[in-house]
């Protein structure tokens, strides 16, 4: 009898048809997230779990779970996922460090330029028909990045790839790092001074329950009149509340790839403001990213399912030593 995996997640025919090579296979074809109460039916007997971001996984799931000897998400992040719990039953945790390191920088750089020269408003200024003259010297002005200070706010690989991309613009770069680090080209601050300094701040740390709204009320009213949040992080970095106010009164701008809820309500506040561009989390969304987060991840779940150290994983305690 072949031993069973749960795929949490739509996935290509083509690679539940490779896992069902070695796998029974209960996969789920929803367009939507698996409710507790789906995820906990599919994972009796099981001893392998697939899953992203989208799928929340607790201790009393996992208790409900006896059999279950891997976990393996799509995802950097883990936050979805109670990792003390799984480690505590002896359960390693994949994820798919490394390969998106790119795709995100490149998102973030881009949501700075289509904040700073206000692109998605220009787009629909067009598609409004409100662009009835010609050239008009005040129309849609702008912020210049080569002139602008930047404020990165976690220096892992992410933030150094921005920061990379933005020393050929020129700017001023600025950070803050959980534990100190020199960045080539880089002057390092604390965190509050980041805020302070800058006119676009950009969210690359991971969320913990120390970073969880590091992007505070207090912090956003440091930033100066009309300068930029940049979210391609986690949404509970930010303190949406208060960056909702202080869009809202057209004191700050933003761009977000990520929210607190996801995906993000039709009723939320957050679309009814122009001064916002927002994406529906799509930091890694290349083709070239995507197919390397799931090779990691599927190689995460094989060596899970044949008892071997996984390649990628983020609670390496669970082996000991």
């Amino acid at each position: 009898m072949k031993p069973k995996c749960v795929v949490a997640l739509a996935l290509p025919n083509d690679i539940i048809e490779h896992l069902k090579v070695r796998y029974d296979v209960a996969a789920w074809s929803g367009s939507e997230a698996m409710n507790p109460g789906q995820l906990s039916d599919a994972l009796k007997g099981a001893q392998g779990l697939l899953c992203a971001l989208s799928t929340r996984l607790t201790a009393e799931m996992m208790d409900h779970a006896s059999e279950l000897k891997v976990i393996s998400t799509i995802s950097v992040g883990v936050d979805h996922i109670d990792i003390g719990a799984a480690t505590q039953r002896g359960i390693p945790v994949g994820h798919t460090p490394g390969v998106l390191v790119d795709s995100t920088a490149d998102l973030a750089v881009a949501l700075m330029l289509a904040v700073t020269r206000r692109v998605a408003e220009a787009d629909q200024w067009v598609r409004e028909g409100q662009w009835t003259q010609g050239w008009q010297s005040d129309l849609l002005l702008g912020t210049d990045i080569s002139q602008a200070t930047i404020g990165l706010v976690g220096l892992g690989p992410i933030g150094e790839a921005v920061a990379r991309r933005l020393r050929g613009f020129g700017c001023k770069l600025v950070g803050w790092n959980r534990t100190p680090k020199a960045v080539d080209g880089v002057e390092s601050m604390a965190l509050d001074e980041v805020f302070e300094t800058a006119d676009v701040v950009s969210l690359h740390t991971a969320l913990t329950d120390e970073t969880r709204h590091i992007a505070s009320r207090e912090r956003l009213a440091l930033m100066r009149p009309g300068a930029t949040l940049i979210n391609t992080g986690r949404g509970p970095l930010v303190d949406e509340a208060a960056l909702i106010e202080a869009l809202a009164s057209g004191r700050l701008r933003a761009g977000l790839d990520v929210f607190s809820k996801e995906p993000l309500p039709a009723d939320h506040p957050f679309l009814s403001l122009r001064n916002v561009v927002l994406l529906p989390h799509v930091g890694s969304a290349t083709l070239s990213t995507r197919n390397a987060m799931v090779r990691r991840a599927l190689e995460n779940l094989d060596a899970g399912m044949r008892n071997e150290r996984l390649a990628w994983c983020a609670n390496p305690a669970v082996y000991g030593g």
